[in-house]
């Protein structure tokens, strides 16, 4: 007799490959044929090819242009963002970015942590003429942007310690002294203000956004300033402007438990 409450066990081996490869992609970061795939994996050319083809059927994974390398798509991200409650969090969320954009005349962007990177959620474009927006899914590690580095200077001291541990061991060209340096300056001032790590002469200015009035944060607000003559705020009153709006915005998420 079966014991009660004792979770069946099932067994779906094609799903479970179809797992490994996404698994596999998303954690390499890096484009991959099918001969390394199957090789890592350690299962055979033509049960990966299957699955590969079917994946990139379904859109989850795509070739490089004019190439035989696969990597993992922003559909796994997009099915995410429509659930609930993230979904309608972040739809929320748009009012206030979009009046911080008319305000200052700036795009604006929100990014979450996920493991070790920070991952765009959302985005707001300037109404300049000119202006510069990252796109939602853009990620890259926390310590080499001012979005990420505002959430891990927050993170619980496990976590961060965790993480610099983590970007010790793995990344070639991280600081670890010059990386703690920022993050005790991000916790004195309450906020970052940093040279962009993708574009030559835009200053990033990034808040945290907490939950409600706890000291958890969960989301950074960060908006990537260019100077733009006649019309352009100051720095200054620029960070005022983002301050005041990562305030709505932490209320906001306290309303919706969160993004």
């Amino acid at each position: 007799m079966e014991e009660p409450n004792k979770k069946r066990s099932y067994s779906a081996p094609a799903l479970e490959k179809g797992f490994e490869i996404l698994e596999l992609l998303a954690e390499i970061q890096e484009p991959m044929s099918l001969t390394q795939i199957s090789t890592t994996l350690e299962r055979s050319k033509s049960e990966i090819y299957r699955m590969v083809a079917a994946l990139e059927i379904r859109g989850y994974l795509a070739r490089n242009e004019g190439g035989d390398l696969f990597h993992i798509t922003n559909k796994l991200f997009d099915l995410g963002m429509k659930v609930p409650p993230v979904g309608t969090l972040v739809e929320a969320a748009f009012p206030i970015m979009h009046k911080l954009s008319a305000d200052i005349m700036q795009s604006c962007h929100i990014a979450v942590a996920n493991q070790q990177r920070m991952v765009v959620i959302a985005r707001v474009q300037s109404p300049a003429i000119v202006s510069l927006s990252v796109r939602v899914g853009h990620h890259l590690d926390l310590y080499k942007t001012g979005s990420g580095r505002v959430l891990l200077s927050y993170m619980p001291e496990n976590m961060r310690e965790a993480a610099l541990k983590e970007f010790e061991t793995t990344a070639p060209d991280f600081n670890r002294e010059e990386c703690e340096i920022l993050i005790e300056r991000i916790l004195n001032k309450g906020h970052a203000r940093s040279k962009s790590a993708i574009v030559t002469g835009l200053t990033d200015l990034s808040f945290p956004i907490f939950l409600g009035n706890t000291e958890e944060v969960i989301a950074c607000l960060t908006v990537p300033f260019i100077e733009e003559k006649g019309i352009s705020l100051s720095l200054s009153k620029t960070e005022g402007f983002i301050k005041t709006a990562a305030a709505e915005l932490s209320l906001l998420a306290q309303t919706y438990s969160g993004f």
